[in-house]
């Protein structure tokens, strides 16, 4: 079953906004290689997959970014149903 996950990286050791936004490009290139659908938005990036996938990928953003960074916050939020949830099924009204 499908669920989607928000991802916010905030850098807190970076410097300066160019540094924050080579990170966050960083995480989301992981996101992007990952085969996963996915949506950029303008705090946080939304993936869809199983629980699994999900968790995976949030091993691999913290393998990718914790060399790079002294110090960061990652929020992450699933959102689960048991139907399942999809980024489309979420956002089709607005688009």
């Amino acid at each position: 079953m499908k669920i989607t996950c928000s991802i916010r990286l905030l850098p807190l050791k970076a410097e300066g906004k160019d540094e924050i936004y080579r990170l966050v490009d960083e995480a989301i290139s992981v996101i992007a290689n990952s085969g996963l659908k996915y949506l950029v938005g303008p705090s946080e990036t939304t993936v869809e997959g199983e629980f699994p996938q999900l968790l995976e990928l949030i091993q691999q953003i913290y393998k990718k970014i914790t060399p790079l960074c002294d110090r960061y916050v990652l929020e992450v939020a699933f959102d689960c149903a048991k139907d399942g949830v999809s980024i489309d099924e979420k956002t089709a009204k607005y688009r």
